[in-house]
């Protein structure tokens, strides 16, 4: 016997093919549907056995406890911290709050949400967080017009509104600023800022900011230590009056350290390098440096307990066309033994407040 087709469902029960859609996938309501022909169309696809697999739940008159998680686009070198924490947190809190987590990665090319849709058609998601980044627009968009309940989730400050039920993101720029506030290098010296690919311009906005035209933007091949390493030796061999190195990354730090300790620069009496992540690091047998706490875990985790609880909760709003800043994580100042730190932020132009 061939397999019946949403087509099937459609003339069985006297309606069009989009209103089964509608129907299986829990929007008859907010599309004012009459309750008879919901109840057609769930005993058109019960007669026929049409029971998509993310309307299976719906039909029995269920909850989905699925979540969903869109990522962005994976970075070129994809088994980094960054990656691991935002997942593995958002992993860890969804079993804690008794949810399964259903992980999504954005294609690496185009914009087509076709993919949002296949998503919906085989998983039959409650929620999604959904991390903030330009090209997620579009997907975010698409989910919340299919009335999926969508929280964003960004590792920065976002610079947009999105339409969504909240908004939580980290903010970089405190913990950035208290360490390089109270960096001791000479007047006469400049500040090497050690970034990646496609790096992120918040921290470089705080160096700018606290070291007026004394910045040298380094960039590396990627965001591991290899090129950090290979990066940095150019730097060095470059500007001879760079005074200490601020890493965008913990991995590009360890390179850095491994540059200096090539051509016998000790640190951080020649040169003091910061880190940023607050990664562990005691798998490359380095625990001196000095870094900025990244709180990526506890951004993930915030996120899910949002979306489950906007789930949970019987008075559940609806998407707003800009979704309100619920929870905002700062930076923090990650203190050890690889730069020569003021014991207060100074004064003057490093000093200066956002």
């Amino acid at each position: 016997m061939a397999r019946a087709s949403r087509s099937d469902v459609a003339r069985l029960a006297g309606v069009a093919p989009t209103t089964v859609s509608n129907v299986l996938n829990g929007r008859a309501e907010a599309l004012r549907m009459s309750p008879a022909t919901v109840e057609r169309v769930r005993a058109a696809a019960l007669q026929l056995q049409y029971v998509p697999q993310a309307s299976a739940r719906a039909l029995r008159g269920g909850r989905s406890h699925t979540l969903g998680l869109l990522l962005a686009a994976l970075p070129p070198s994809p088994y980094v911290p960054v990656v691991y924490d935002v997942l593995t947190a958002a992993i860890v809190q969804a079993q804690r709050r008794e949810r399964f987590l259903f992980p999504v990665v954005q294609p690496e090319h185009g914009e087509d949400t076709a993919y949002v849709d296949q998503m919906l058609a085989d998983v039959d998601l409650a929620g999604v967080v959904c991390e903030y980044s330009p090209r997620n627009a579009l997907a975010g968009q698409r989910l919340v017009d299919m009335d999926v309940p969508v929280v964003w989730m960004s590792l920065d400050s976002p610079s947009e509104e999105r339409p969504g039920i909240a908004h939580v993101h980290a903010d970089e720029r405190p913990g950035v600023r208290d360490v390089l506030s109270r960096l001791r290098i000479g007047d006469d010296r400049r500040l090497g800022v050690l970034v990646g690919p496609v790096y992120r311009t918040e921290r470089l906005d705080v160096a700018k900011e606290l070291f007026p035209g004394r910045v040298e933007l380094i960039e590396a091949e990627s965001w591991l230590p290899d090129a950090g390493l290979s990066a940095t030796r150019g730097a060095l061999a470059r500007h001879r009056d760079l005074g200490a190195l601020f890493c965008a990354d913990d991995l590009l730090a360890l390179g850095a350290l491994q540059a200096c300790a090539g051509i016998g620069l000790a640190v951080p009496d020649e040169m003091s390098i910061v880190g940023f992540g607050g990664y562990d690091l005691s798998g490359f047998s380095h625990s001196e440096l000095t870094t900025v706490h990244w709180p990526l875990r506890d951004l993930a985790a915030t996120a899910v307990d949002t979306l489950v609880d906007h789930l949970s909760s019987s008075g559940s709003r609806s998407p707003l066309d800009s979704a309100p800043v619920t929870s905002v994580l700062p930076s923090t100042a990650v203190v050890r033994g690889s730069a020569l730190l003021a014991p207060e932020p100074l004064r003057g132009p490093r000093a200066a407040q956002a």
